[in-house]
């Protein structure tokens, strides 16, 4: 049994990918950590991925089928890349079980749930190289205005620009002021200042990852198109850079740094 049998046999292709490229780039950046102890590799490589993707695995409208799906995906890529965490691993096990009982997917799938299972608690091997990463895409357009999740609560970000380099084309986002119990309104946006203040004067990121829309993770949302409002900020100084270029998963690190301590 192959991880791509796997993966084809859930029949999510836009699930399925958009998480094996968030861990493709992560581990790439990451790589070194793998042969670690495993509470350090859950740490600084697993704890990251999870905390986007329980966006939709925690999600009380998240339906029983999608949930199991991810759940199995999430344990078979990390797996693929050469790691294993024994919660994740374990509820893979259960919705596997789930998804059989429930018939939606194909019976060749059904079939070979024991190899499966058999694959997800084998030994992992860990990369020799560098995963590849695709080319950089995204739905997002300049003007744009987006909710991010982060750990229940909710961060709105507004599209700059596009930024373009060998890798593709990324979103260049700079965040509002404030945190938010659920995604906010335009209404909620106007007028309001950029994140950070004296700490951090100009809070803006190229975010390679910040593609698809809808987000299989339910991490992102799209608040408005054409939203004519950006964050109110200071003009930047001479010699000062104009963003930060960074990952979906690194993004979360940031925002934790942005928004720590400021009352918002």
């Amino acid at each position: 049994m192959r991880h791509k049998q796997v993966l084809d046999g859930l029949a999510a292709p836009t699930l399925v990918q958009a998480m094996d490229e968030d861990l493709a780039g992560w581990v790439g950046r990451r790589l070194r950590e793998i042969g670690k102890p495993p509470a350090e590799v859950r740490r600084l490589v697993i704890e990251p991925i999870l905390r986007r993707w329980r966006c939709l695995l925690q999600a009380p409208d998240t339906d029983t089928t999608t949930r199991d799906t991810a759940r199995v995906a999430l344990a078979t890529l990390l797996h693929k890349y050469g790691m294993r965490a024994d919660d994740v691993t374990a509820a893979a096990l259960t919705a596997l079980d789930d998804l059989d009982d429930a018939a939606v997917l194909s019976k060749a799938f059904t079939r070979r749930s024991p190899a499966i299972k058999a694959l997800l608690q084998s030994p992992p091997v860990p990369p020799v190289r560098r995963p590849p990463r695709r080319r950089a895409e995204t739905s997002l357009r300049p003007a744009d205005v987006v909710s991010i999740e982060l750990d229940a609560g909710f961060h709105a970000a507004f599209v700059l620009q596009l930024h373009d380099d060998k890798g593709g084309r990324y979103p260049v986002i700079e965040f509002y002021a404030g945190r938010f119990s659920v995604p906010p309104t335009v209404r909620q946006l106007a007028g309001r200042p950029a994140a950070g203040g004296v700490r951090f004067r100009h809070a803006r990121f190229s975010v390679w990852g910040l593609a698809h829309l809808p987000d299989p993770a339910r991490q992102v949302r799209l608040v408005a198109r054409g939203h004519p409002d950006k964050p109110l900020s200071a003009p930047s100084r001479p010699g000062e850079g104009r963003y930060t270029v960074t990952d979906l998963i690194s993004l979360q690190q940031s925002m934790m740094t942005l928004f720590a301590d400021t009352g918002e």
